[in-house]
Order: C-alpha cells, then sequence, then structure tokens
C-alpha cells in the first residue's frame, strides 16, 4: 500500500495540472465573465453596435428591461454552454493556438449565425459584431488558456 502512495505522488510532482472538465470549466467562467464584460462595453459604448432589440421573456420583465442587460445575460448562458462542449473537442488538440482559435472561432460561428438568423440587424451590423466577438473573446481565451494550461 506504501508503494502505491510513493508512486502515486511522484506521478502528481512530474505532472503538469490536472486537465479535467470542472477545473476548465471553472476557468470557462472566467472567459466567459471577461468576454461578457468586453462585449458590453463596445455595444454600450461603440454606436454601431448597439443593442436596440434582445427578446426579453415577459416573465422576467420584473428584473430588467434592458435590451443590453439580456444581451449579456443571454451572451454568459449561450457561451458557458458552448463553452462546455467544445471541451471535450479543444482538449484534443495538441497546438496552443489550435486551441484558443478553435475555441474562439466555433463560439463566435454558432453566435453569429444565430443572430443572422433571427433578423433584427443589418448585415454590416452582423459583420462587425462577428469582428468584435472574434477580438473580445479572444483575448482572454488566450491569457487563461496560456496562464492556467486548463485544456
Amino acid at each position: 500500500m506504501n508503494k502505491v502512495k510513493k508512486r502515486y505522488a511522484a506521478s502528481r510532482l512530474n505532472k503538469s495540472p490536472e486537465k479535467g472538465f470542472w477545473r476548465f470549466f471553472l476557468w470557462l467562467l472566467v472567459i466567459v465573465a471577461l468576454f461578457t464584460f468586453l462585449d458590453t462595453l463596445v455595444h454600450a459604448f461603440y454606436e454601431p453596435l448597439g443593442i436596440y432589440y434582445y427578446p426579453i421573456p415577459e416573465a422576467l420583465k420584473f428584473i430588467s428591461t434592458t435590451t443590453l442587460f439580456w444581451y449579456a445575460v443571454g451572451k454568459i448562458i449561450g457561451t458557458t454552454i458552448m463553452g462546455s462542449v467544445l471541451f471535450f473537442l479543444v482538449k484534443r488538440i495538441k497546438k496552443f493556438q489550435w486551441k484558443v482559435l478553435s475555441f474562439t472561432f466555433m463560439i463566435v460561428i454558432l453566435i453569429e449565425v444565430r443572430y443572422m438568423l433571427s433578423g433584427y440587424y443589418s448585415l454590416e451590423w452582423d459583420l462587425y459584431n462577428m469582428v468584435n466577438h472574434f477580438i473580445t473573446l479572444y483575448i482572454p481565451t488566450y491569457f487563461v488558456f496560456k496562464k492556467t494550461q486548463c485544456v
């Protein structure tokens, strides 16, 4: 029994940090918070990307009727779900840069397809928003993945 404990302790010293889902999920929440914060700032202060419409659930209007608030809530929920699912793909990618690009690109594409299909905004808005989302998601993803090695 003692040999097993020693072997386990030795293997833990030689390994990089555990790359399990729950560790990733905690860092994903940091990425999502930073992404949502940066994205909300862009939408709040850059007029061409203003949020003029976002579907607000009738039962939740007592919380807020601000479209930008619900846009941010939707961003948090959607990005957390998509990022969680992408963990299983991204962890299989060997090169760091490809991990960051794959994670960022897939989330941005899924978000933008949803906005395009909704039809609430112009094609120009969608294109600018795609660039905005790519930059505001890539930056926190790069630094979190680099610093934590969570995938």
